[in-house]
């Protein structure tokens, strides 16, 4: 396994919802990563070697340690830097947070993965899995009333964290979904959406191969 080199390593897939959400993190901490983006139906060894699982992002650290997991690296990155304060806290509290994320992990993205893809699974009806979201939605727009993002005054981890999933349900049926009764998920939505961050992360680049030269970026 490559260690000691001069910047972490990051596989990442541009259009990977958990892929977006440590990109969104790595730009706040300005950290710059040599970014290696690949085709999940075409998995280089040496990604394979880093990470068996196959499934991005896999960030490997200047030592070597190898994070498999988006939350992982975007905590790694932000208790190196946190310039724009992702981790203070908010009106949530801890177990709030992490009931949240686990919801949208467990519940959300197993009703998403059915509606978006039913060519996938057998005998399932999308529009009854897209409904069971409906909740999850109404809790997000809920917490939206008094702030412009999800825990405080300004985005944070959370939002970030969130986002990517809640854009691909609506890019699903994008007509379906503006008409829900959720203007402010959808102005923070947009918000994100319109932002630099989000066109910086979303910067597209070519499919690495082990003889490139290394592009290195903080995607800023």
């Amino acid at each position: 396994m490559e260690a000691n080199f001069e910047y972490p390593i990051l596989y990442t897939f541009r259009r990977c919802p958990y892929a977006m959400r440590a990109r969104f993190a790595i730009r706040s901490s300005k950290i710059k990563v040599e970014v290696r983006e690949i085709k999940l139906q075409e998995k280089p060894s040496e990604f394979l070697k880093s990470s068996p699982k196959g499934t991005v992002p896999v960030l490997i650290t200047k030592s070597g340690q190898v994070l498999e997991e988006s939350l992982d690296i975007i905590n790694w990155a932000l208790n190196i830097n946190d310039p724009d304060k992702w981790l203070g806290k908010g009106k949530l509290q801890d177990r709030e947070i992490k009931n949240l994320l686990d919801e949208l992990e467990i519940k959300f993205k197993t009703n998403l993965d059915k509606y978006k893809y039913p060519s996938r699974f057998s005998e399932i009806d999308s529009h009854f899995n897209r409904d069971q979201n409906l909740c999850f939605l109404e809790k997000l727009n809920s917490y939206l009333k008094n702030n412009k993002s999800l825990n405080c005054e300004h985005l944070t981890f959370l939002d970030y964290a969130v986002f990517p999933f809640i854009r691909q349900f609506r890019n699903v049926d994008q007509e379906w979904f503006d008409k829900l009764n959720f203007s402010l998920l959808n102005n923070w939505l947009n918000q994100i959406i319109d932002s630099e961050d989000f066109s910086s992360i979303m910067k597209k680049f070519k499919k690495w191969e082990p003889n490139d030269l290394p592009i290195y970026t903080n995607f800023e």
